[in-house]
């Protein structure tokens, strides 16, 4: 149970395998802290199932990193919430998968930051959702880089406002295309810049629409090229 867990000391922890994680009662797991977690062997995680992860104490995902994040059950991240997230060191998220991230709450997301974007891997952007990009911080999107944006479902643009698009790097919209575009809502682009623009292929520009030019600020347009105008529809000028 929990008292004993807590009694423990953290190197005990060394001896655990995914086999005794599983056998573990969920209510021992809020005796678990950062410096337990951060002795468990990377394969022990395997263990994790969802409610063990919701019985855990916020900070014991302190000691968390990214080979034990790769080992843990997808579904085990049904469990997570904002305040873990938050507390996890950035490079654990190196370890998270499209699965993991698929199974996760969406308002998981509110506690992620731009160093934690930046470790992740592209693929892992697959399963980004609208409802995941809304609860997300727009700081977090300091650390989108062209490859995950084009990693991501179309759909999940439509999560994306003015103050996550002005908190992104220039070159990642090297990673947007029209579909994305398309279902951007039109204030968002209330965040383009001029650099935005200049790093935006031009086939994205297929996808914008007059309610989304009419939002976009007028010094953004001085980094369109003709490549783009061509690209772009032509009501979308009216």
């Amino acid at each position: 149970d929990a008292p004993m867990m807590e009694a423990m000391p953290a190197d005990a922890m060394g001896g655990m395998s995914a086999d005794m994680m599983d056998a573990c009662p969920c209510c021992a797991m809020q005796g678990m802290d950062a410096d337990m977690m951060g002795a468990m062997p990377a394969d022990a995680m395997g263990g994790m199932d969802a409610d063990m992860m919701t019985a855990m104490p916020a900070d014991a995902m302190g000691g968390m990193d990214a080979d034990m994040m790769e080992a843990m059950p997808a579904d085990a991240m049904g469990g997570m919430d904002a305040d873990m997230m938050s507390a996890m060191p950035a490079d654990a998220m190196g370890g998270i998968g499209p699965e993991q991230m698929g199974a996760m709450p969406a308002d998981a997301m509110g506690g992620m930051d731009s160093g934690m974007m930046e470790a992740m891997p592209p693929v892992a952007m697959t399963e980004m959702t609208g409802d995941m990009m809304s609860a997300m911080p727009a700081d977090a999107m300091g650390g989108m880089d062209a490859d995950m944006m084009s990693a991501m479902p179309p759909h999940s643009m439509e999560g994306m406002d003015a103050d996550m698009m002005s908190a992104m790097p220039a070159d990642a919209m090297g990673g947007m295309d029209a579909p994305m575009m398309a279902n951007m809502p039109p204030d968002a682009m209330q965040g383009m810049d001029a650099d935005m623009m200049t790093a935006m292929p031009a086939g994205a520009m297929g996808g914008i629409d007059g309610p989304m030019m009419e939002a976009m600020p007028v010094e953004a347009m001085g980094g369109i090229s003709a490549p783009q105008v061509e690209a772009m529809p032509a009501d979308a000028i009216e």
